[in-house]
């Protein structure tokens, strides 16, 4: 960092750039001191364990229980019926808005199940071979239905409806021209927003060459070491406290109390050293069924996803397809852009099309421009 005096210059250096600042968690974590958050035990502990979906899609009949909690060493079992139904409030989920109500149908599966890894039912048991085996005893009868794969194939007007009760969106006082649907039928497009800026066939007009491009991006998941994990007490007060691997203390404990119907102020979260994240934790997945299982079993419970778990059942980025049409200049001035972009949102709405949008045309000098994107799932 120069600074200049009566057209001398002399060189500071920088406070905190260019030196070795401790690490203030150093020590703890090349000892091995650290804990995580599957590191937490306590006297009584049960270990709990998550039932999936084995169907992409599938309507739910009928859950039977009865087998797996004669299993000696299980203490507790929840399905969705022990997870009250809450309206679709909006709720900050790390940077981005969540709707509560599909939130919920997330932590567990009530009517239908709508991703392969969807949770169906918990169990906590003495010990994780004991919770596996009960797992095993559960009977579910489903009726299989046709999934969706992809953005374009949600569009489709024979598409299969994964939730009924989303509507076509009116944008501007009109429907999106580019969807088969009318306003009073479902359909899978959950969001569509649209960004316009200028004369665009006029900024076309003025270039001397004009380009299109396709391009698909696939589901990346983030692939943290750590996988989800969460270790809750409940005391007969009715006060819950939660150890977890999270980005967000806060998010955990307005989500979890929100999924729960409890009051924030008797959830205590206590955040664990972070094997990685990613925007992957930012959420809650095992947070509220560990709460209810420790609840109902009156002792402390652990939960912990295995690697196939932390695959099938949390979130990854968004595949996309991108329309992308752009003039410019012969000595290289953008005269003109548009795109088109569908992002694949998975089983619930929400995924992160707005910020494509608006970032999309962003590093470059105005021009005119008309973005259309969508949220599908």
């Amino acid at each position: 960092m120069a600074d200049s005096t009566n057209g001398s210059s002399s060189q500071k250096p920088f406070r905190v750039i260019g030196t070795r600042p401790i690490r203030h968690d150093g020590i703890e974590k090349v000892t091995g001191r650290a804990k995580y958050g599957a590191d937490y035990s306590f006297p009584g502990m049960l270990y709990g364990k998550v039932l999936r979906s084995p169907h992409a899609h599938a309507r739910i009949i009928a859950i039977r229980t009865e087998k797996a909690a004669a299993l000696p060493g299980v203490k507790a079992i929840i399905t969705g019926a022990d997870i009250p139904d809450i309206p679709g409030t909006t709720a900050m989920m790390g940077e981005l808005v969540v709707n509560t109500h599909y939130l919920s149908l997330n932590v567990m599966a009530r009517g239908k199940v709508l991703y392969d890894g969807h949770a169906v039912a918990a169990v906590a048991a003495t010990s994780p071979h004991i919770a596996e085996e009960a797992l095993r005893l559960i009977e579910v009868d489903y009726e299989v239905l046709p999934p969706v794969m992809t953005a374009d194939a949600a569009m489709k007007p024979d598409a299969p409806i994964l939730l009924p009760e989303i509507r076509q969106k009116f944008i501007a006082g009109r429907t999106d021209p580019g969807s088969p649907e009318g306003p009073d039928r479902p359909t899978n497009v959950a969001a569509h927003i649209q960004f316009q800026r200028g004369d665009l066939e006029a900024g076309f007009g003025a270039a001397d060459y004009v380009v299109e491009r396709y391009f698909r991006t696939a589901t990346v998941h983030q692939g943290y070491i750590e996988p989800h994990n969460a270790v809750a007490l409940y005391s007969s007060d009715g006060h819950a406290t939660i150890y977890c691997s999270t980005q967000g203390t806060f998010n955990v404990r307005t989500l979890t109390a929100t999924v729960l119907k409890m009051n924030e102020g008797d959830i205590k979260v206590v955040p664990a050293e972070i094997g990685g994240g990613f925007g992957g934790k930012t959420t809650i997945y095992l947070e509220p069924l560990a709460v209810l299982l420790a609840q109902k079993s009156g002792r402390p419970v652990k939960m912990t996803m295995s690697r196939a778990e932390v695959l099938r059942a949390s979130g990854p980025t968004s595949g996309t397809w991108i329309k992308g049409k752009m003039g410019a200049t012969r000595d290289g001035k953008i005269t003109a852009a548009q795109f088109w972009m569908a992002y694949e949102a998975g089983a619930f709405p929400g995924s992160p099309f707005a910020p494509g949008a608006m970032c999309c045309t962003g590093p470059y000098t105005t021009f005119p421009t008309c973005l259309s994107t969508r949220t599908t799932w």
